[in-house]
């Protein structure tokens, strides 16, 4: 299997900004994955940026920019990322993707208000407004995946200081806890094992 390319936010920031270019009117974005951590100074480069949009007319308005902008369908996506059932996923022709996800992922793990609010604006553009996860709330999303990559990122955000009650708290209180309580446990151990990492939620 060929390595994807990594990216600089610059580069990440520039997709975006094609984007924002076509938009008829604000929308904003949250961002879940490796460009947030960027924002956060947990790494330098990424694969690609996961987002979420929470209103569907502002998923439709992505959408429309991001044809406008050129960017392109997907459709030869591997079984780890199909898993986290992404609403669409993007690819520029620069290589930069984008997975597009509409309220939630993995079919289930919603954003809540609470996410929303401990959110931080990283980065406005005409008609563009980028939010960052909290370090939280990414650990979060990531432990929900299966990718290997996630496992790492994990291990990365778990060497600050977080909260570890804000986690569970979001995690029960999700709809269908059980599953993300256990995927969330799983990913924990699988935390320690790999990395060595040990978390109080164990």
């Amino acid at each position: 299997m060929t390595e994807r390319i990594k990216f600089e936010k610059d580069d990440l920031l520039e997709t975006l900004a094609s984007i924002s270019a076509n938009l008829d009117s604000e929308i904003t974005i949250y961002l879940i994955g490796g460009l947030a951590m960027i924002f956060h100074g947990f790494k330098a480069v990424t694969k690609d940026v996961d987002l979420i949009i929470d209103s569907d007319k502002k998923l439709r308005a992505f959408l429309s920019a991001s044809e406008k902008a050129e960017l392109n369908i997907a459709d030869d996506l591997s079984e780890e990322y199909q898993d986290l059932e992404a609403q669409i996923v993007l690819i520029a022709e620069n290589d930069v993707r984008l997975d597009v996800f509409y309220k939630q992922v993995c079919g289930g793990l919603l954003i809540t208000s609470d996410m929303k609010e401990r959110s931080s604006k990283v980065y406005e553009m005409d008609k563009l407004i980028i939010m960052a996860m909290s370090k939280e709330d990414i650990f979060l999303f990531k432990s929900i995946t299966l990718r290997d990559d996630d496992l790492a990122d994990m291990a990365t955000i778990a060497g600050a200081e977080l909260d570890w009650n804000v986690i569970e708290f979001e995690a029960r209180n999700q709809p269908d806890s059980k599953k993300w309580l256990q995927r969330l446990s799983d990913r924990l151990l699988d935390l320690k094992d790999e990395y060595g990492v040990d978390s109080p939620l164990i």
